[in-house]
């Protein structure tokens, strides 16, 4: 694979049968995530950042790693723990073996396999499956989201009366939010439950400010969000790109809501 504008890429249907692999290897890994959560105790070493790697995190990512290596060897494959440039190849996959390691070292069920698939700059395929609950997310771009091979249609589901923020923006959010009767509340470890949560009707949005994370925090849930007939509305950039971390996945109902805010937002997330 090559950096070249005109570097082959999957077609649709290929990447159809790609996110079958990828389900096929994130099923795989699941007995020894599920007998591991909430076991590891002290078995961990925190990165630069300051969020912790398991054994489990290592031994989980090569062997998803592995297998896609094996299944599209014209392919890169990053991952999060050995860690990738984000000036990204004309196509590659982003892998998080286990997002919200936090939860599963507690055993809370509120963590993910993450992975997605990265053409020319945009996400084109991604898979979330939240480990603990069987719940397998898939979205393709133009093709919609999933969960469980069912689609996903958050245009026929009621506005969601909970939105998830950091804790230190709940109060001013929830000023723009009450004349949909919408309130926050903080989020969960990661991005891996939240963002299927949006795409599923569960929760009315998930504002993601002030992150520090990369790519493969973001992209594979808003992918999701998107197919499942959300919006994606980016503060801190004029456009939603591969690399905006600061922005709102919600239920479209709140689009015309929160854009009236934009600046408000964006004045909150530079206050330190």
């Amino acid at each position: 694979m090559t950096n070249d504008v005109g570097a082959v890429v999957l077609t649709p249907k290929e990447i159809e049968a790609a996110l079958a692999v990828v389900q096929a290897a994130f099923r795989q890994v699941r007995p020894i995530i599920l007998e591991r959560a909430g076991k590891v105790g002290d078995a961990y070493t925190d990165k630069q950042d300051g969020s912790p790697v398991t054994a489990t995190d290592v031994a989980v990512e090569k062997a998803i790693v592995a297998t896609l290596t094996n299944h599209f060897p014209g392919v890169p494959v990053f991952s999060e723990e050995a860690g990738y440039s984000e000036d990204l190849p004309q196509q590659c996959w982003l892998i998080d073996p286990i997002d919200g390691t936090r939860s599963f070292m507690e055993g809370t069920p509120a963590y993910a396999n993450m992975a997605v698939l990265m053409q020319r700059n945009e996400a084109v395929a991604s898979v979330i499956y939240n480990v603990a609950q069987d719940a397998m997310y898939v979205a393709q771009k133009g093709s919609g989201a999933y969960k469980n091979g069912v689609r996903l249609d958050l245009g026929a589901i009621p506005l969601p009366a909970v939105a998830f923020c950091k804790g230190q923006f709940i109060d001013a959010i929830n000023a723009m939010l009450a004349p949909r009767g919408v309130t926050c509340q903080n989020p969960h470890t990661g991005g891996g439950n939240d963002f299927p949560m949006v795409a599923e009707g569960l929760c009315a949005a998930r504002f993601s400010m002030r992150g520090g994370g990369y790519i493969h925090d973001y992209a594979p849930g808003a992918l999701l969000v998107r197919e499942a007939g959300g919006v994606l509305i980016p503060i801190k950039d004029d456009i939603y790109t591969y690399k905006t971390r600061s922005f709102v996945a919600c239920h479209p109902d709140l689009e015309a809501v929160l854009q009236p805010h934009i600046q408000r937002l964006r004045e909150l997330e530079q206050t330190n």
